[in-house]
């Protein structure tokens, strides 16, 4: 008895074992399973902002990773080029060929706009300049696509006068057009002013003129003469240099031109020019030129026609000059 009561209690314990067994067995395989598909429910979502650190939680998106960065686009350089546009260059040299010998005609041609004022002050200009010589064209990209700002740099030789007189000047030389270009002349609007002031900042550019500025101070420590002319044209002396040439009766024009000029009327008055003018012989630009009367010069008005002349003196040289010069 003692014996089968053992025995009923070894299989008790054996069975119970054997079901606490069983039962564990199930519960790791069902852990094992549940782990699986928790990490992999995980890898296929998405990151809750939550669980990222706090500052990563704002703007994330999906393809944050993939967009990259946009790179703004560098603007392109406008370097300041020496004589690097051959077509440009024969341009200024026909400019300032046309410029110094008083061509209209030809400046019709390669310039926008001319008008009948700005012919007679080219032609008058004209009459002091022998040329321009050294003629070196520095560009830098102008306001529009295919244009160009030109700073020109030349040595003016002025008539009777020995040395050279440094300058430079800037030119808009627009796009082409019927493939022709065109330079600009007289002033420029507003816009293309400020483009023009911004390039002048460049440090390149601003060693151009301050070259020729230092040449042309230079020049005229060097020579008495164009600095006399120099001073005669910013009117910075109202006597003329030289002394007056005594008047010879042969160059006295006769009286004929006044009576048929009319409407004569006295002036007796002298006065300082705000421009370069001729002096003829005649009231008419066919007439033989006398000589020159420059910007800042005083010059004595003996009396005006209605015809638009007035008769003047101007160093002993009696003659005629054109009364919209006078004025």
């Amino acid at each position: 008895m003692a014996n089968q009561q053992k025995q009923q209690k070894q299989e008790s314990l054996f069975t119970n074992y054997k079901f606490y067994r069983v039962i564990s067995i199930v519960e790791l395989v069902i852990i094992i399973i549940l782990a699986v598909m928790l990490v992999r429910g995980k890898g296929n979502e998405t990151p809750d902002q939550t669980d990222l650190p706090p500052d990563q939680t704002e703007d994330i998106t999906p393809d944050a990773a993939e967009q990259p960065e946009t790179e703004e686009e560098p603007e392109p350089e406008n370097n300041l080029e020496e004589n690097s546009h051959a077509s440009i260059d024969r341009l200024v040299e026909k400019y300032c060929a046309y410029i110094a010998d008083g061509d209209v005609d030809g400046l019709e041609g390669i310039v926008d706009l001319l008008t009948d004022d700005e012919k007679e002050k080219i032609k008058s200009r004209a009459a002091v300049i022998e040329s321009f010589d050294n003629v070196t064209c520095y560009t830098k990209n102008g306001p529009v696509e295919d244009s160009y700002i030109v700073f020109v740099c030349y040595d003016m030789k002025l008539v009777g006068i020995e040395t050279s007189a440094p300058d430079i000047i800037c030119l808009y030389v627009g796009p082409r057009e019927n493939d022709v270009r065109r330079i600009h002349y007289g002033s420029i609007d507003e816009e293309v002013q400020a483009y023009v002031t911004e390039l002048e900042k460049d440090p390149e550019v601003q060693a151009l003129y301050d070259d020729v500025s230092r040449r042309y101070q230079e020049a005229q420590e060097s020579d008495e003469t164009l600095a006399a002319f120099v001073q005669r044209l910013n009117g910075q002396v109202e006597e003329p240099a030289e002394e007056p040439q005594e008047e010879e009766p042969s160059e006295e024009p006769a009286e004929e031109p006044q009576e048929e000029a009319g409407g004569a009327t006295p002036e007796n008055r002298e006065i300082q020019l705000a421009d370069t003018v001729n002096i003829r012989s005649d009231t008419s630009t066919e007439a033989e030129k006398l000589t020159v009367a420059y910007q800042g010069d005083m010059i004595t008005l003996i009396e005006s026609y209605d015809n638009g002349w007035t008769k003047v003196e101007y160093r002993g040289i009696t003659g005629y000059a054109k009364t919209e010069f006078l004025e």
